[in-house]
């Protein structure tokens, strides 16, 4: 038994695609992550107006920076990505042997222009077995003013759709449709748990201050490339039989 994935998210989840866990982690907890997590930031940050604000991919530094591979990086945030609440997470739903896939800060200035568009997190890369897990984890308050996540229910029940490349991210769904879906504003510790299949996006942040995010991807140990099906190397092991791996 879960003590954290009830009936109620196994249903949003087979039925929407997502599901919200409230306070799953403290205020305190969170300002302590932050505080692991800025240091990579701020040095991202400076890397990318070193290289005229943008590395060619989806980064701007005055604008939304994508900053990958802290785990792997930082012993304090490996620490934390393994804990007891993913172990709990990630078996209930991805089964008894779980591995950590990907993880990323993604951090909104304030006062922006550009939505972060519609996409599934498989549309990245196609890989099997398919759908991975992935929990979107508010370092502060995140609101629809300052750009929460939006997502469009059943979308995950289609499959991968196909994504087009843009200035600012991979789309496979336009902005300008009349359905928009529906946002999921997070208190500081909640996180938004959905499918790599199910179709997302970011919305404006229009606040003064960051909108902080820390996005956490789980898979079934053996992951593969969908397109030659060898095995993903090198991903961290999360859970083994349903415990703790160590």
């Amino acid at each position: 038994m879960s003590a954290l994935i009830h009936e109620l998210q196994r249903r949003e989840l087979q039925e929407k695609g997502y599901t919200v866990l409230q306070n799953l982690f403290t205020p305190a907890e969170m300002a302590e992550l932050a505080s692991q997590i800025e240091d990579h930031q701020r040095r991202h940050v400076e890397n990318l107006k070193a290289m005229g604000g943008t590395d060619g991919g989806i980064s701007r530094a005055e604008e939304i920076t994508f900053t990958d591979h802290l785990a792997e990086n930082d012993a304090n945030i490996m620490k934390f990505v393994k804990r007891d609440e993913f172990v709990d997470i990630t078996t209930a739903l991805l089964g008894p042997d779980t591995d950590l896939y990907w993880n990323q800060s993604v951090y909104k200035a304030g006062h922006g222009t550009k939505q972060f568009p519609w996409h599934q997190d498989d549309g990245y890369m196609n890989v099997d077995p398919s759908p991975y897990l992935t929990i979107w984890l508010a370092v502060n308050d995140v609101t629809v003013e300052n750009g929460c996540v939006w997502f469009l229910p059943g979308s995950h029940l289609h499959g991968v759709i196909n994504h087009e490349d843009t200035p600012i991210g991979k789309a496979c769904y336009s902005l300008d449709d009349p359905d928009q879906g529906v946002p999921a504003p997070l208190t500081c510790g909640s996180a938004a748990v959905f499918w790599s299949t199910t179709m997302h996006k970011s919305g404006l942040n229009v606040s003064d201050g960051m909108r902080k995010g820390f996005v956490i991807q789980y898979c079934q140990a053996g992951l593969k490339y969908l397109h030659n099906q060898e095995t993903i190397t090198g991903l961290t092991p999360v859970a083994r039989n349903n415990e703790a791996a160590q």
